[in-house]
């Protein structure tokens, strides 16, 4: 029966009997006896719908680690996949060295799964490696479930996905550049590249491409399998349509080759390569078709610049540049060498090439996808449907208006001037006479007045025009008071009273009810300081 039961250091504990007959306990979270109790009375409930045979019986062990389910997944099922060394990769960085990989199948929660996806995100992981580690994940204990090895459930069905940013596709070749580019090739790799362009074909198609895959009579090419294995990426053979162009160029790779493949690995008695094949033999993953393919991309001017390197040893100097002109060295004089920096073409950007070279011709995207075999229609309107829409141009195309006015940037020019805003240039009205300035632009405009200014009102600053009826020129001349800084051509008037001429203070703007106060009190003690020193006058008279 279910109980609850509180330990010696004060943890609550809920207590239940399991499928099996033995007394079990769990510590409860939170920390409180209402849910140990609750627990409990899950567990115990769970308990008897497992020796009814509602629910199936969970393992004494736990179904063991998750550790020890992903190297499980990885030997029984990853092996056969054309991935599975990126994916072992993966998994033993980031899921085999986690906390995650010590707990138990039944302890393993979305939550967990969760949070270790969180962490992973944290460290930096892109979305598109995140979801990939729920999918192995997932995976692994669909096959486990699938098999019989967990009787549970899949705890990765409930976390979710993340959300991955669309992306555009990488580099291609544009139509002009493909002879250049098969130009600068040497004659052994241009049926190799030339294939790959019209077919759109992966490299490890191309290695294990065999003479009895090619029909040239029928224009059929059969791709069946990628590198040593017999399957391709996609897990099924297609039959791909050779153009017209193309055949030359496969009758030549089919005479020039001496096996069974049509692309063999051709090499010299001093090969470099590690494990050479030998003539005749498959490609290796070795060869650096991509560096094959950069060189000639340079040597074609398929550039975005220039680096100029000085090779003399230990100067180091470099200098970007535009062109490829001679220059020298600002510390040797020497000659510069000029590297090109090529555009940044992979050898898988050739299947993109395929691509968008179709859909600017107004292929239409379901060819486009029978020819890169794509299974599914909606990878192929994701990655290259941007390029199809041709017709969204044409149909916006044909609003046309008669009668519509030239833009004018005469508004525009004025506002980058800092000579107006956004509505329109600022018109300044000035008055005529000696104190001649532009009006008040705090209300000459829309624009001007923030909110700051009318929901937190504050004192103006000190100004001339807030001196008493008491101050005068006479008083601030023979020293009675003290005058404000650069006030000692200041003459008191009346708030409403204009300035007289020889006067530089400013039109009357209104004072605050603190500058008031301030000045009555600064007037009247100037005015008891002038009545005591006219008093001790006339007493100091008065005793001679």
């Amino acid at each position: 029966m279910a109980s609850v039961r509180k330990n010696a250091r004060g943890i609550w504990l809920a207590r239940w009997v399991d499928a099996s007959g033995m007394r079990r306990s769990r510590a409860a979270v939170p920390n409180t006896r209402l849910a140990a109790k609750a627990l409990a009375e899950e567990l115990q409930l769970n308990a008897r719908r497992q020796q009814e045979g509602l629910t199936p019986r969970m393992p004494r062990d736990g179904g063991g680690s998750v550790g020890a389910l992903l190297e499980w997944w990885l030997e029984s099922y990853s092996h056969r996949l054309a991935s599975h060394a990126s994916n072992e990769g993966s998994v033993r960085r980031h899921l085999l060295t986690a906390s995650l990989a010590e707990l138990r199948l039944d302890a393993c929660s979305s939550a967990a799964v969760e949070a270790l996806l969180d962490a992973k995100e944290r460290e930096g992981l892109r979305p598109q490696t995140v979801n990939h580690l729920r999918a192995f994940l997932s995976r692994a204990f669909a096959a486990a479930i699938r098999v019989g090895r967990w009787p549970g459930a899949n705890p990765v069905a409930l976390v979710r996905k993340r959300k991955v940013p669309k992306t555009a596709v990488g580099d291609h070749l544009r139509v002009e550049e493909v002879p250049r580019v098969l130009a600068q090739l040497h004659p052994r790799w241009r049926p190799l590249y030339a294939t790959a362009i019209y077919t759109g074909l992966r490299k490890g198609e191309l290695a294990a491409l065999r003479r009895e895959d090619v029909d040239l009579e029928a224009r059929l090419l059969v791709v069946r399998r990628s590198w040593d294995r017999e399957t391709t990426k996609g897990g099924h053979a297609d039959a791909v349509p050779i153009a017209a162009a193309l055949v030359p160029w496969l009758r030549d790779a089919l005479q020039q080759s001496p096996s069974e493949l049509v692309f063999p690995h051709v090499c010299s008695p001093s090969c470099p390569q590690k494990s050479c094949p030998g003539p005749g033999g498959m490609l290796s993953r070795e060869v650096a078709l991509e560096a094959v393919l950069r060189r000639a991309l340079g040597r074609a001017g398929i550039v975005r610049g220039w680096k100029h390197v000085c090779r003399r040893r230990g100067c180091r100097h470099k200098e970007p540049a535009s062109d490829a002109s001679l220059r020298r060295c600002r510390k040797c004089n020497m000659r510069l060498w000029p590297k090109p920096v090529v555009r940044p073409i992979r050898f898988h950007d050739l299947r993109h090439t395929t691509a968008t070279l179709l859909l600017r011709e107004k292929v239409p995207l379901v060819v486009v996808q029978k020819v890169l075999r794509h299974r599914d229609p909606k990878l192929t309107e994701q990655v290259y449907g941007h390029l199809a829409d041709d017709f969204l141009r044409a149909g916006v195309d044909r609003l046309q208006f008669e009668g519509m006015p030239e833009p004018a940037s005469v508004p525009s020019i004025a506002f980058a001037s800092g000579s107006g805003t956004p509505a329109g240039p600022k018109l300044h009205r000035t008055h005529e006479g000696p104190e001649s300035r532009p009006e008040n632009a705090r209300g000459s405009g829309p624009f001007d007045l923030s909110g700051r200014r009318g929901s937190n009102p504050r004192p103006s600053a000190w100004e001339a025009d807030a001196l008493p009826l008491s101050y005068s020129r006479e008083r601030l001349d023979r020293g009675t008071t003290t005058a404000p800084p650069g006030s000692s051509r200041f003459t008191a008037r009346s708030r409403g009273e204009p300035a007289r001429p020889g006067c530089s203070a400013p039109a009357p703007r209104g004072r605050s009810r603190r500058t008031t106060r301030r000045d009555r009190s600064t007037a009247h003690r100037g005015a008891h300081g002038a009545a005591r020193g006219a008093a001790a006058r006339s007493g100091s008279g008065s005793a001679r």
